[in-house]
């Protein structure tokens, strides 16, 4: 019996017996997609003083508030008008779907302009400068504080999409204080860099050099 021959019950019956997992990707993509939308664009939030993405690297949502409560006071910021936001990216490889769900998180908040700093280990800061993710270090620090983390071997250089052109594009903070408190990447090293054009530069800055001290 062909397709077109199955009463309705039979062809629901078929549809989801042979289609129902690419039912649930879908179900499951949409629900994804409008969550991220109505968190980013919808969902009334306080206004953005830094956005810092750590990528492959677990933080609880306890040591997140924590770190936000920390750096907004440093900040005098007031939390329901003005934040630094944390967000983490990390999952164990074990959960395709996990893995599809903070890959969109994280390209979400890219192209909307939530991030204005990168964390992760030297592989995947190199893997977010080829995307075009990041730009270069010289954009926000001068020469003299680049020569001199220069010097000490912290500068990861690499070719800046933009140009074209070997640029020192992010530093290595391995030996943050900020990070050892909360033991972030002390297995994996870390790099931090820029993603271009941040609108907020001076708010950037701060928050970088905060995660800078040693």
């Amino acid at each position: 019996m062909t397709f077109k021959e199955l009463d309705t019950k039979g062809k629901i019956e078929h549809i989801w017996e042979y289609y129902r997992l690419r039912i649930f990707m879908i179900i499951f993509l949409a629900c994804v997609a409008i969550s991220f939308i109505y968190t980013i664009f919808i969902k009334p939030h306080p206004d953005l003083y830094c956005g810092v993405a750590m990528y492959n690297q677990f933080i609880s949502m306890d040591d997140i508030e924590t770190i936000t409560d920390e750096l907004d006071t440093r900040f005098n910021l007031n939390p329901d008008e003005y934040t630094v936001d944390i967000q983490s990216f990390y999952d164990d490889g074990s959960d395709v779907m996990v893995e599809a769900q903070l890959n969109q998180k994280f390209n979400t908040y890219i192209y909307a302009s939530q991030f204005h700093l990168l964390l992760s280990d030297k592989e995947n800061i190199e893997t977010f400068i080829s995307a075009e993710y990041m730009t270069s270090l010289s954009d926000y620090l001068s020469q003299e504080q680049i020569a001199e983390l220069d010097s000490q071997g912290k500068i990861l250089y690499a070719i800046n999409p933009y140009t074209n052109k070997n640029e020192p594009m992010a530093v290595d903070i391995s030996d943050s204080a900020f990070l050892k408190k909360y033991d972030l990447y002390q297995e994996t090293g870390c790099y931090m860099g820029f993603v271009p054009m941040p609108d907020n530069g001076d708010h950037t800055l701060n928050v970088f050099n905060a995660l800078m001290e040693k």
